[in-house]
């Protein structure tokens, strides 16, 4: 990335005015010093989104002994029923992201929309969204105690600051680059440790695929000067036609809306990348 940025000028005649980045300040630092001219900073969206659920299951951790008042009575943690639970972090970080996204390139409209999350939570509905059951007549469901409300406000400070929302204006994420990455891992596995040549043939096989699915690599075989049989060829085309179809199917929004529910039900996985952990 660094020379990327660096030879630009010199064998491109160009400038690269943004780095779209996932949080990674190193990453960035470096790009911006071998660059011979400003480079702004954009945030992932989908990363940015990530932290919001970060952010709120490390404050659920960090308050777990503390005491609070609540109706009379002394309880202890913001976390469990009747608080925040891994449910709501989970509707809470999807909405924030939905207001990242509904509104590109308009810094207020965001803000407002992030608050409006906050605020929906303590059963003032105002400013909510078509997603809020009451701007369609239907009872809310688990508000937040206000001692919970006050406990995750900075949360929300931090994250409707409007450092960090005028680099989500973009309403772009790194989707297209985390997909590269998928074929080059399912080649090369992350989690294991190769040689450097092996990692380049993983990385240009995955560009062949990417750029021109599975058919493309027959013709990095016929260069070669080898003759690809036709079960060759039809294997190709199964697996470009079934990747094709997965692709319509991701983007289709009944499935988008399936995979959202299903996710709100599922329990979060010990990954050792925390994406939104910056």
């Amino acid at each position: 990335m660094k020379a990327i940025f660096g030879r630009s000028r010199v064998e491109r005649k160009l400038d690269y005015v943004n780095y779209l980045g996932d949080g990674d300040s190193k990453a960035f630092a470096a790009v911006r010093d071998a660059a011979p001219y400003p480079v702004n900073k954009l945030e992932c969206c989908g990363h940015v989104q990530k932290r919001m659920g970060k952010r709120l299951m490390d404050k659920v951790s960090q308050l777990k002994s503390t005491s609070f008042k609540h109706a009379g009575k002394s309880v202890k943690g913001i976390g469990g029923a009747g608080k925040l639970t891994q449910k709501a972090i989970k509707r809470i970080q999807g909405h924030y992201g939905g207001a990242i996204r509904a509104h590109p390139g308009d810094l207020d409209g965001m803000k407002k929309a992030v608050w409006a999350i906050w605020h929906h939570r303590g059963d003032r509905h105002q400013d909510c969204g078509e997603w809020c059951p009451a701007k369609q007549g239907k009872p809310v469901k688990n508000c937040l105690p206000e001692y919970v409300l006050t406990a995750i406000k900075p949360v929300f400070e931090a994250l409707s600051s409007d450092e960090l929302l005028n680099k989500c204006l973009h309403g772009g994420s790194q989707n297209t680059n985390e997909s590269f990455h998928n074929l080059i891992w399912e080649r090369c596995p992350k989690t294991t440790f190769v040689g450097r040549r092996r990692l380049e043939l993983a990385t240009y096989e995955a560009a062949i695929v990417y750029n021109g699915g599975e058919t493309a690599r027959l013709k990095v075989v016929h260069a070669l000067g080898f003759k690809p049989g036709d079960h060759a060829y039809q294997g190709a085309t199964v697996l470009d036609r079934k990747r094709m179809k997965g692709s319509f199917a991701a983007g289709d929004l009944v499935h988008i809306e399936r995979r959202h529910q299903r996710a709100l039900g599922a329990e979060p996985d010990d990954s050792h990348y925390s994406a939104g952990a910056f």
